[in-house]
């Protein structure tokens, strides 16, 4: 699979407008598996804003701190996702979503910018879940 690029120039930090294609694609494939509710996409949308807003916080005071300490919690999300998906978890089979948020996860934990861009990203995937009736 390729590498997910949020950028169309990562200088002017000017993003790809067919991220957000990727994006509805994304959460058609989503929906149609049928396996992921829409209160447990909020959930990890909810924890990503959450680790967001700190970062953006901590960023303020000392932005390579902020970076470091988000990386960590970054991972964790991805443990918790993997829990998820074991036999009787509540994301079992939910193979194109948990492999989304992988995906999506690993590109925010490239950069600052990376982070912040994944985030429109994942937030795009989330609406547009939503408009194809989940």
């Amino acid at each position: 699979m390729a590498e997910l690029v949020f950028f169309q120039d990562r200088t002017k930090e000017l993003l790809d407008p067919t991220v957000f294609a990727r994006a509805e694609q994304l959460a058609q494939e989503i929906a149609q598996e049928g396996k992921v509710k829409s209160s447990q996409f909020r959930n990890y949308f909810a924890e990503l804003r959450a680790l967001e807003n700190r970062f953006l916080k901590e960023r303020r005071h000392d932005p390579d701190k902020a970076f470091r300490r988000l990386v960590p919690e970054l991972e964790l999300l991805k443990a918790k996702l993997a829990y998820n998906t074991r036999s009787n978890g509540p994301l079992k089979g939910a193979t194109t979503f948990v492999n989304f948020l992988n995906e999506a996860i690993d590109a925010g934990k490239r950069s600052p910018e990376d982070f912040l861009a994944m985030m429109k990203y994942v937030e795009a995937v989330l609406a547009y879940f939503y408009a194809h009736g989940r």
